[in-house]
């Protein structure tokens, strides 16, 4: 029950992160689309007058909104984050500090999964989600491998989360290598916002002499691609809670990460106390579980692209038969190697159900809503990765940690009957709310 309430506080900092994503996102977006170069920070007069000489000149001009520089700068800000995760959990004297630590990851973790990282993945011809969600399970596998061996070695736990800060700076780097706006980026979204102010694109370049001509070409791209991102998106919050499908993609969710952290949170001890199992080797059954979850996630990943809605509608439904078997077997067959095995064939069912409801929900919803509603996929999915968890320890400070299969089984269960109510086929989007 303990361990639970660190879920709790990832909930919170998700909920947070999720209800402030869409303004965040908006004012770090912020430009002055009158100058003539790109700057990372937002159209605050206050920073531009420390940077900028010219910031006179660009106030009059008003401001626009560049969805590169709003990505990049969410990804920088979450990246700039998460590592005050790693030194509070290195640092912490009380367990205060791991509550605020799993809080600011959530947080910090909101920004990749809302607007930055899942939204831009599904916006690319080939939507690699499932890969990225892969990589994302390859580190949950490793890391409980790098953390117990570093520990049969001696060296504190707390050692580990500090190693962790050379990952974190390394990923930072990437982030800003991979991800910081072009020139090309700047002056289309430059474009679109000169256009949807009704300024004519040809601007006089502030401390020189010259004009500013775009193409023809460039022109016509900018005013068809980016006539939509010139301004700030409006808000959108409000209009994705009021779809009917938003609510059943987000109970789905719910259940989905309430049983997979359940499952992957007290699979061990339950083989310690139920099956007798060798503590030296029973840590291992975690990463097996998370293995097979990164198999499931990086296939789904390469395949599903060639996939039809409809296809992927039924593989994510024989998924959650095949996990509700291997749960069967774990309840009835006492046998720790069978438990393992069923354990990473549960993970390789779970591998694709996220990335598949988080893509069948983009084909369901308008694309207007698209970022706000994985945001909120993610924030209530993390709210069932506490829930669930939360309530299966304190059952089992009752009755044991037999309650294991029963929860395990139940949601299974739920998972499969809920998604025979989900459609087959996209519906026709309509404009308004659902």
């Amino acid at each position: 029950m303990t361990c639970s309430l660190l879920f709790t506080g990832s909930t919170v900092g998700s909920v947070v992160g999720t209800i402030l994503l869409e303004r965040i996102v908006n004012f770090l977006g912020q430009f002055y689309p009158s100058l003539n170069h790109c700057t990372y920070l937002p159209a605050v007069p206050f920073f531009d007058r420390l940077f900028t000489k010219d910031v006179s000149a660009a106030l009059p001009c008003g401001v626009g909104y560049s969805p590169a520089k709003a990505r990049f700068s969410s990804l920088v800000l979450g990246g700039l984050l998460h590592p005050l995760f790693f030194i509070i959990m290195g640092t912490a004297r009380n367990y205060p500090s791991l509550l605020l630590a799993y809080a600011i990851a959530a947080f910090a973790r909101s920004f990749w999964t809302g607007d930055c990282r899942n939204f831009y993945v599904v916006s690319t011809p080939k939507k690699p989600l499932g890969v990225l969600l892969g990589c994302w399970c390859i580190g949950s596998f490793s890391a409980p491998l790098v953390c117990q061996t570093l520990m049969a070695e001696g060296i504190p736990w707390k050692h580990f989360y500090l190693g962790s800060l050379v990952i974190s700076v390394i990923a930072l780097s990437l982030t800003i290598f991979s991800f910081r706006p072009t020139r090309h980026e700047f002056l289309a979204d430059r474009n679109a916002a000169l256009d949807a102010m009704r300024i004519t694109p040809s601007v006089h370049s502030p401390g020189t002499d010259t004009m500013i001509h775009p193409s023809h070409e460039e022109k016509v791209r900018d005013s068809s691609a980016h006539r939509a991102d010139a301004r700030s998106p409006p808000n959108t919050l409000l209009l994705a809670l009021s779809m009917h499908y938003q609510w059943a993609f987000s109970l789905f969710a719910f259940i989905y990460s309430g049983s997979e952290t359940t499952f992957q949170g007290f699979i061990v001890t339950y083989l310690l106390t139920n099956r007798g199992s060798s503590s030296d080797t029973v840590g291992y059954v975690s990463s097996g579980f998370w293995g097979g979850m990164a198999a499931g996630r990086i296939l789904w990943g390469y395949y599903c692209t060639g996939l039809t809605f409809t296809q992927r509608k039924h593989i994510i439904h024989a998924c959650t038969g095949v996990a509700f078997l291997m749960t069967i077997l774990i309840w009835f067959v006492n046998s720790t190697i069978e438990n393992a095995l069923s354990s990473a064939v549960v993970g390789l069912m779970y591998g694709p159900i996220f990335p598949g409801t988080l893509g069948l929900c983009n084909d369901v919803l308008p694309k207007d809503v698209h970022m706000v509603s994985m945001a909120i996929l993610t924030a209530v999915a993390s709210a069932g990765s506490a829930v669930f968890p939360f309530m299966t320890g304190i059952i089992s400070n009752m009755d044991g940690m037999r309650i294991f299969c029963y929860v395990t089984v139940s949601q299974t269960v739920a998972m499969f009957v809920l998604w025979l109510f989900f459609p087959s086929s996209p519906p026709v989007r309509v404009l308004n709310p659902a």
